[in-house]
């Protein structure tokens, strides 16, 4: 197959780059429609707390945890295409699950729903990640990890404005609910979970066709050369769990997976708690939604500039810089409620633009491609932060407020902080 000389991309296959880079794109948008269905899901359910309506998250990430090693082993028995293809499949299946989930009306239903389509994203990030490592030269790795992941928060945008278009401002405020009937209320469930679940049928359709364009295309295999000693899974990871730079990046991970989703997956909570409108009213959730979208927008932008920023400044320096100005941003916001710690919630959602691609790209720099393959199911793993660390947050909000639970955003910042600070330290060819 023909290689490109265009730096970045120097040496490495053009069309399977863009190909895998559009699926960084595709499993943008459901990760960034969960968070809006936490105020989805308690608009419509009665009397759901925070809690109950966090356990999105759970399911979710989850099934990241759940199917990241399995997936790592499928890349190793297999290929990274084979390891693509399923995850796709089950990225279609989870997400047409959620039109037999709104006809039965059970929470429990969509929690399965999204535990499938996150399988298959666990799937597509434990293949697709190490897959753009090792197309081209290992010393753009984390720049090409970076490029490829910029696309992932144009799917998240579009995720936002899906979730916040079609979903949240196509739902009944609980000040129009008040004075319906018990069976007008049960009507206008169904209804509303059917609004809910149009979304994900269309994203299932698009990700059926994404599978037959994926299959009849010819990808790369990176097989590791011949005179390579095939070695197991397991003793592959015993030996990459002795590399200090890798393990601090799995931390750093799960660190990171707190920061950026437990600011995302509050923003909408938070500006209705504080934020207020020029008419002295608190915003409502169509209108924070909105406000959101904005974040998602800064945080897209960033991971482009990121990207060229890398080429002047360290990846683990610049992760430390960024990861700094987060954490003041979420004390203020905590310290001061209201319109201004609004504002600092962008700036939070922008210097979290770098975070996941620098990090996985920082934890595999140095390993060969055999424990490369191995080694992405560990950093995958640690996006569980997600269904642990969001459910915690969300019980801080059922008994404080919204601004308190940024508590632990602020914390998972201030670390993030430390590891750039010290990773460069480390080498996993070293160590």
């Amino acid at each position: 197959m023909q290689k490109q000389n265009l730096g970045i991309l120097s040496n490495t296959p053009l069309l399977p780059f863009i190909l895998v880079t559009v699926l960084f794109f595709a499993w943008g948008v459901p990760n960034n429609m969960t968070e809006p269905l936490i105020a989805a899901f308690k608009d419509i359910f009665k009397d759901m707390s925070t809690f109950q309506a966090s356990l999105v998250q759970s399911a979710f990430y989850g099934s990241y945890f759940v199917w990241a090693i399995p997936a790592a082993l499928l890349v190793k028995k297999t290929s990274y295409k084979t390891t693509l293809l399923l995850g796709i499949l089950l990225f279609a299946a989870g997400s047409f699950l959620f039109y037999p989930a709104s006809v039965k009306q059970e929470y429990w239903f969509f929690l399965t729903a999204l535990f499938t389509l996150a399988a298959g994203l666990s799937f597509l990030e434990t293949a697709a990640n190490p897959y753009i490592i090792a197309m081209g030269d290992e010393e753009t790795s984390v720049r090409r990890l970076n490029l490829a992941q910029s696309f992932n928060p144009i799917g998240q945008l579009t995720g936002t404005f899906i979730a916040t278009n079609f979903i949240l401002k196509n739902l009944r405020s609980d000040a129009e609910k008040a004075n319906l009937s018990t069976q007008e209320l049960v009507d206008l469930q169904t209804h509303e979970l059917g609004v809910l679940a149009k979304p994900y049928i269309y994203i299932a359709i698009i990700a059926a066709i994404f599978f037959v364009i994926f299959l009849f295309n010819k990808m790369p295999r990176f097989q590791a050369g011949g005179n390579e000693i095939k070695e197991g899974f397991f003793v592959i990871y015993k030996r990459i769990l002795k590399k200090k730079r890798y393990v601090l990046s799995v931390m750093a991970l799960f660190a990171a997976m707190c920061a950026q989703f437990g600011t995302f997956a509050f923003t909408i909570p938070y500006l209705k708690e504080n934020y207020k409108l020029p008419d002295g009213t608190l915003i409502g959730t169509g209108d924070a939604g909105d406000i959101l979208f904005y974040g998602v927008i800064v945080f897209a932008i960033m991971r482009f500039v990121c990207t060229g920023l890398m080429k002047i400044i360290r990846p683990s320096r610049l992760l430390a810089i960024l990861t700094g100005i987060a954490t003041v941003a979420t004390i203020i916001a905590i310290v001061f409620p209201g319109n201004f710690g609004g504002y600092m919630l962008i700036v939070m959602c922008g210097c979290a633009g770098l975070l996941f691609p620098t990090i996985y790209g920082l934890g595999l720099e140095g390993l060969s491609e055999e424990e490369a393959k191995v080694g992405a199911s560990g950093l995958i793993m640690a996006i569980i932060a997600i269904g642990i660390m969001n459910p915690i947050q969300g019980l801080i909000v059922d008994l404080a407020s919204v601004n308190i639970s940024y508590i632990c955003v602020a914390v998972a910042f201030a670390l993030l902080v430390g590891y750039g600070a010290i990773i460069s330290k480390h080498s996993n060819k070293t160590n």
